[in-house]
């Protein structure tokens, strides 16, 4: 029903508490919170794949395995609207189990995968020291 329907196909889901479900789709990331005063589920944050800095990284939280990745916010949403800079947000992603967890993380991998971008493509063998370096990346 939001504006994502219309560009955006399904592709997965996690539920990471009663209140906040993590979802990917073919062409962004996002987390949908419960708002108890609205009934209603909202977006609180978006992230076109295009738009994440490198491979999201697993850590073992206190409270449970967490997934972390950084992402360039968006230049025309918020203060960054006016002052036209791409800053990079941290974004943590706290899941209940470890199963759980190594399953986020492949689909998340395989879907940052399909946008052909070299940061996202495993390393291959063949290749010299100097394709791998952050310079190609």
């Amino acid at each position: 029903r939001g504006h994502h329907w219309l560009s955006d196909e399904y592709y997965y889901h996690q539920c990471l508490s009663s209140k906040s479900i993590f979802i990917l789709t073919d062409l962004r990331c996002m987390l949908l919170t419960y708002d108890d005063v609205l009934n209603h589920w909202k977006v609180d944050w978006s992230h076109v794949y295009l738009d994440i800095e490198k491979i999201p990284e697993v850590l073992d939280a206190g409270q449970g395995m967490g997934i972390t990745f950084s992402a360039y916010m968006d230049p025309n949403r918020g203060a960054s609207k006016f002052f036209k800079n791409r800053r990079k947000k941290n974004r943590v992603i706290i899941v209940p189990s470890r199963e759980e967890t190594k399953i986020i993380q492949e689909r998340f991998n395989y879907r940052l995968q399909q946008t052909k971008k070299k940061r996202f493509q495993p390393p291959s063998e063949d290749e010299s020291c100097w394709n791998r370096c952050c310079r190609c990346l």
